[in-house]
């Protein structure tokens, strides 16, 4: 460990969380930089501040004391590796890891002392520990992190189905599903839009993707996460029939 006396009066200053300004430090004596670091809290990675609430949960569920006080006057904080890492989501070897660095930090004591005279329980929060430890649950630390959120696969913009000649196109019927999701096509829409649209499952809408729309003699293509409706060429609205318009009739309206 650095002898802190040795250091000189900039390089001390470096140490402080919030460094002097010049004409601060040059009116601060040594002894005093000295004092200041060493009354510095440690700084702390994610995992030690993840283990020693582990540790201070150990404590809580051992003698109920929530309060600093009350485990400082009875600490109860005492753990072992697997037992944190089962608290922490961590594997023992990082909990192994993290130990080590928590006690050269003077925040955690390593002891072959049994609890009560029952078993070689290893580690133990030392007081600074505790305090440290309630000051992390404090603001919301807690012993297992949160998963990561998966990021959503993005896939790749490409003609998913080539439409087909016009004259191989063929009519909907108006208002029907594949009516509902050539209009929704035409617009743009996401598969969970056409999910909501249709009242389908995801993987309906995309099997109709390619068979309803292939049916009818229609294209599909997939950009920046949409998908869109390709017509054949020549071809400018979807063709659909109602009760007033035969199937004829609106292939011929489609190319007008």
């Amino acid at each position: 460990m650095t002898d802190l006396n040795t250091l000189t009066k900039p390089a001390l200053n470096d140490m402080l969380a919030k460094p002097l300004t010049a004409s601060a430090l040059k009116q601060t004596a040594k002894d005093d930089l000295v004092a200041m670091i060493e009354a510095q809290p440690p700084k702390l990675t994610a995992m030690e501040k993840r283990v020693l609430v582990a540790y201070l949960d150990a404590g809580i569920d051992a003698n109920g004391a929530e309060t600093l006080d009350a485990m400082l006057a009875d600490n109860m904080t005492w753990g072992d590796v697997p037992e944190i890492a089962q608290r922490t989501g961590l594997t023992q070897k990082q909990v192994q890891g993290v130990v080590a660095s928590l006690s050269t930090k003077a925040l955690l004591v390593i002891t072959d002392e049994g609890v009560n005279g029952e078993g070689p329980v290893q580690q133990v929060l030392a007081d600074d520990g505790i305090r440290v430890a309630f000051d992390l649950m404090a603001e919301g630390t807690e012993a297992k992190a949160e998963p990561k959120a998966r990021k959503p696969r993005e896939l790749p913009d490409r003609v998913m189905l080539e439409p087909g000649k016009p004259e191989d196109m063929k009519a909907t019927k108006a208002g029907s599903k594949r009516h509902l999701m050539a209009e929704a096509l035409a617009k743009g829409a996401t598969i969970e839009e056409l999910m909501a649209t249709l009242g389908w499952n995801k993987d309906t809408v995309s099997s109709a993707l390619r068979t309803d729309m292939g049916a009818l003699g229609l294209g599909v293509e997939r950009k920046a996460g949409k998908y869109y409706l390709l017509l054949p060429k020549g071809v400018k609205r979807i063709p659909a029939h109602d009760a007033d318009t035969t199937r004829a009739d609106a292939l011929v309206a489609a190319c007008k």
